[in-house]
């Protein structure tokens, strides 16, 4: 007879146990290959396969799924339905409408593991053996090829921003898992592919790795029963011995000297710089949201640059810097002129929703995942990349889908008055070494 749908799968009918193990292979399968795989990843296809074709028993638990993953599930419906309305009223990119319409699909995944589960070691395995690989291809192309960037065949800074969101999470990883061997691994994974990440050269990346860090590094202390004052000192002794490590690498070095120079250069009225492009573009998108401030004007760029000519000849800026970039440089500013500031509210829904009802490790996770996008999104449109949008839907998704399982499973056995198998053991965030850990 099968077991409670959100009971531990090892008592689980020989059907669930066999989904359960398949589920968590595909899990490791696309963070593993989050790089070096298809932009497209297979693991997400059969995952999409599964979970339609064991529909019927899914519905069966969907309203209690839903009660625990709503908020997550009203953002990512709310952001796709808007993107893809929005791109078949104003016809641009031909009314292409497959990223949005893509992510719609971790909706039926996150209720089909959600009944099914997944091993979360295969999640951490996952990422610790993406980042060793992305963090090995990008050293590869930068000390052996020679490559001025690392980027494993992918943009720099599409491959430094996924590596930073993997780093940052196996930091904190390997501050909460007990078992020594685990946080070895985790550990090792971390700066490999933190190496990656400074190989990549993405400016934008260093204050959002400087905040993530400061942040892991205070949550441990504090649950170690450090004080606040020896939290803060030795946060600010860590940032600056981090900084003077990161400055000796060669690639960190010259762009930090590349910085340095563009900012002379801008003094000087010089804007025909990386930095001076932005101040550009910022101003032209600013300029495209006074104008069309709901709406927007769309992703077409030739649009882009038609609406912009006068105030850019005004303004004596270059306005081939519109021609060269499909994209403004800043997340905000790029998502407001594009889709409006509705689109940027949908924007804002996607990633409260991301982060509201959940707790514990959980959060902590699409926390740094969020300040990561948040902070990069300063300077870069990084969510214009798909292979990172996708990461970040995909791992969402996984998180709430795992923590609405245990949720339940834990309301049901306390009902039942039965102990309660939580994946925690003493201090918040601690893994033991004998369960199947949730994050």
């Amino acid at each position: 007879m099968s077991s409670s749908p959100f009971a531990d799968h090892d008592a689980g009918s020989p059907l669930e146990r066999t989904l359960h193990t398949v589920n968590s292979a595909l899990v490791f399968w696309f963070f593993a290959f989050l790089i070096t795989g298809p932009k497209n990843s297979h693991a997400t296809t059969a995952l999409l396969a599964l979970s339609l074709v064991t529909l019927p028993a899914t519905v069966r638990v969907a309203p209690r799924v839903w009660a625990h993953a709503a908020p997550w599930l009203i953002g990512l419906g709310a952001y796709c339905s808007y993107q893809i309305a929005y791109r078949l009223i104003d016809g641009g990119l031909e009314a292409r409408i497959d990223p949005p319409a893509r992510y719609l699909g971790a909706i039926p995944i996150l209720f089909y593991l959600a009944r099914y589960g997944f091993n979360i070691k295969a999640l951490w395995a996952g990422m610790a053996v993406g980042s060793l690989i992305g963090g090995v291809a990008g050293a590869q192309e930068v000390w052996i090829e020679g490559a001025q960037r690392a980027g494993a065949g992918i943009h720099p800074i599409a491959y430094g921003s996924i590596l930073a969101l993997l780093s940052m999470i196996l930091l904190y990883g390997a501050t909460i898992f007990r078992e020594t061997t685990w946080r070895i691994f985790l550990s090792a994974a971390f700066a490999v592919g933190l190496t990656g990440v400074l190989l990549s050269g993405t400016r934008g990346l260093y204050a959002a790795l400087a905040v993530c860090m400061a942040f892991i590094g205070y949550r441990a202390l504090r649950q170690a029963g450090v004080s606040s004052r020896a939290v803060w000192l030795t946060a600010a002794f860590s940032l600056i011995l981090t900084i003077a490590v990161a400055s000796q690498i060669p690639a960190v070095n010259e762009r930090l000297q590349e910085t340095q120079r563009e900012y002379a250069e801008i003094y000087e009225g010089n804007l025909d710089t990386s930095i001076g492009h932005r101040l550009q573009m910022w101003h032209a998108g600013l300029f495209i949201i006074s104008e069309r401030p709901l709406f927007g004007l769309g992703p077409d760029v030739t649009k882009r640059q038609t609406a912009t000519q006068a105030f850019m000849e005004e303004h004596q800026y270059g306005p081939w810097v519109l021609r060269i970039y499909d994209h403004l440089h800043n997340l905000y500013i790029n998502e407001a002129a594009t889709f409006g500031l509705i689109g940027l509210t949908a924007l804002a829904g996607l990633l409260f929703g991301a982060l509201k009802g959940t707790f514990g490790p959980t959060r902590t996770m699409i926390n740094l995942t969020i300040m990561i996008i948040l902070l990069e999104g300063l300077t870069e449109t990084i969510l214009n990349h798909h292979r990172l949008m996708m990461t970040f839907m995909i791992l969402v998704t996984v998180l709430r889908a795992r923590l609405a399982t245990e949720t339940i499973g834990a309301r049901n056995l306390t009902l039942s008055g039965q102990a309660s198998p939580s994946a925690f053991d003493g201090a918040e965030g601690r893994i033991p070494g004998d369960s199947r850990p949730h994050p």
